[in-house]
């Protein structure tokens, strides 16, 4: 099987996989990421790149860090329940100096164009459920 590189990976988003829905795809200005805007899950922006010849690495940005209420206690529930998100972990990734926190996922650079399709869409709704769990922490429903 071919390794997906990210001229192969941007075809394979611009032609408008059904499974993603209606969606929009860019290289930003350094050029070794794709950005593939999820018009249907309200414009989300899910990061893909290729590490080397073995992996593609996927991940949305979910807010900065500092916007997070009681971020100790919000980290620790997270890492507790980190294994009920398939297909996607919680990090910390530094934007312009920054804090974020961030859900990414990878998958061989070998997968099959289905794989990688479905890899995206379940972080893209993984990205919602994660952004709604935190609107939530926000609010006080969930407690620490």
């Amino acid at each position: 099987m071919e390794t997906w590189n990210l001229t192969t990976l941007t075809r394979l988003f611009a032609a408008d996989p059904a499974a993603l829905g209606d969606v929009d795809v860019a290289v930003p200005e350094q050029g070794d990421v794709i950005c593939v805007t999820l018009k249907e899950k309200g414009d989300l922006d899910v990061f893909v790149a290729v590490s080397g010849e073995r992996d593609i690495l996927v991940s949305a940005v979910l807010l900065p860090c500092k916007e997070v209420p009681n971020r100790e206690a919000f980290e620790r529930m997270v890492l507790k329940t980190h294994k009920f998100v398939p297909l996607s972990s919680f990090g910390i990734t530094t934007i312009d100096g920054e804090e974020w926190y961030e859900l990414f996922g990878s998958l061989s650079a070998h997968s099959p164009a289905d794989t990688v399709v479905e890899e995206v869409a379940i972080l893209a709704a993984n990205a919602v459920d994660a952004a709604h769990m935190i609107d939530e922490w926000k609010s006080g429903e969930i407690a620490a």
